[in-house]
C-alpha cells in the first residue's frame, strides 16, 4: 500500500523504451507515484503544468526543446519542482548549465536504476542528488582556471553558443537585443579572451566545450 505522502514524479525522456522503463519501475516504490511521461520538451511543459508533480526526471537531448531549457522554463514557473537531469552528456557546456540553473540533481545514464530512486528520494527533501561521474567532472571543471565559464562573461558564453548553432552576427543581435556592432565587438573579445583567430576554432573551441 503506498504511504499517505506521495512524491509525485514526471518523466520527460524521448527514448520510449528508457521512458517505459523509468515509469515501471518508479511506480514500483511505495512512496512514488508517478503522474505521466512526455517525449519531449514541449509535451513535458505541458505534462507538468497539467500535473504539478514534486520531482521531474529530464533527459537533455530531445526534440523541440532540449531539457536544460525545458528546466530554466520548470524553474521560472513552478520554484517548488525539483528537476533531475539524466543524461550521459559531461561536457563543460552542460555542467555549467546546471550549476548556473540551481538544478538540484543528476543521474548519469549509465547508473543503476536504483541511483534514480535515490535521486528522487534526496532532491524531493530538499537535498541534492549527483551521481559521481558527474561530481568528479564537475570538480575538474570548477578547478580548471582556463574554464569558459570563468573567462567568458555569461553574455558572451550565450554569444558563443548562437553561433554554434549557425547565426550571424545580424540574427545574433536580434536574439540578444543588441546593435550589430555590440555584437560584432563581442565576438571580437571573446575571440581574444579564448586566444583563437578566426570562427572555424572559435566554433571547434565551442564543439569541445558542449555549446553545439
Amino acid at each position: 500500500m503506498k504511504t499517505d505522502k506521495q512524491i509525485r514524479v514526471a518523466v520527460v525522456e524521448d527514448e520510449v523504451l528508457v521512458a517505459r522503463m523509468l515509469v515501471a519501475w518508479l511506480g514500483q516504490h511505495p512512496r512514488i507515484s508517478v503522474v505521466g511521461s512526455a517525449p519531449d520538451g514541449l509535451k513535458g511543459l505541458q505534462l507538468c503544468r497539467d500535473t504539478r508533480p514534486d520531482v521531474v526526471l529530464i533527459d537533455v537531448m530531445m526534440p523541440g526543446m532540449d531539457g536544460l531549457t525545458l528546466a530554466e522554463h520548470l524553474l521560472e514557473e513552478m520554484p517548488r519542482l525539483k528537476p533531475i537531469i539524466l543524461s550521459a552528456r559531461f561536457d563543460p557546456y552542460c555542467i555549467y548549465r546546471i550549476y548556473r540553473l540551481g538544478i538540484p540533481g543528476y543521474v548519469d545514464k549509465a547508473s543503476p536504476p536504483e541511483e534514480v530512486t535515490k535521486a528522487v528520494l534526496a532532491v524531493a527533501r530538499g537535498s541534492m542528488y549527483q551521481t559521481a561521474r558527474y561530481a568528479e567532472h564537475w570538480h575538474l571543471l570548477r578547478s580548471d582556471p582556463d574554464a569558459f565559464f570563468k573567462v567568458l562573461s555569461d553574455r558572451e558564453v550565450n554569444l558563443v553558443r548562437l553561433l554554434a548553432h549557425g547565426c550571424d552576427l545580424h540574427e545574433i543581435a536580434t536574439t540578444m537585443e543588441i546593435t550589430y556592432d555590440t555584437a560584432r565587438t563581442h565576438q571580437r573579445n571573446i575571440r581574444k579572451k579564448l586566444g583563437v583567430h578566426n570562427s572555424r576554432e572559435l566554433l571547434v573551441l565551442a564543439k569541445k566545450n558542449g555549446l553545439f
